[in-house]
């Protein structure tokens, strides 16, 4: 693990933290951004007329979210949050600007002390086994929450 080295701003609030927390936070907060944007738009994209019968109900707002709209809109967000996961975990890469070995730096850095490309195919390999089960397991999210017709 690297030394705590201090990033950006943080020297001015006395604020040490690793590479791969700099890494982990500065993804993890785009994620959360791009997450409740996606959750937002399935939001807005049902019918009132959907609040307003479970209200009618007799459920308050909370339970209404609970039990009618956020089932709906986490089915319409599943495509666009697959895609963010995906690019997210993509952009790890840039990890290597706050000194953070990460598969892609490590693959370059092999293939050129090595002289050939095999590291790189390794690299990108790597980054298969780790998309393929995210994109398998969102289709079966959206297989099992399609819409019965």
């Amino acid at each position: 693990m690297t030394e705590n080295t201090q990033f950006f701003a943080f020297p001015y609030i006395d604020l040490a933290m690793s590479s791969f927390t700099a890494t982990w936070l500065a993804l993890t907060l785009v994620l959360a951004a791009y997450a409740e944007e996606s959750i937002w738009a399935g939001i807005t994209s049902l019918p009132r007329g959907q609040s307003a019968a479970a209200r009618s109900t007799g459920l308050s707002w909370g339970q209404t979210m609970a039990a009618v709209i956020l089932p709906q809109a986490l089915r319409m967000a599943v495509p666009p949050l697959t895609n963010r996961v995906i690019s997210v975990t993509k952009n790890t890469a840039l990890g290597s600007v706050v000194a953070l070995s990460e598969i892609l730096n490590t693959a370059q850095a092999a293939s050129s002390n090595a002289g050939n490309p095999t590291p790189l195919m390794l690299g990108a390999a790597a980054y298969l086994v780790i998309f393929i089960p995210v994109v398998l397991f969102a289709r079966w999210l959206e297989t099992r929450w399609r819409w019965k017709r």
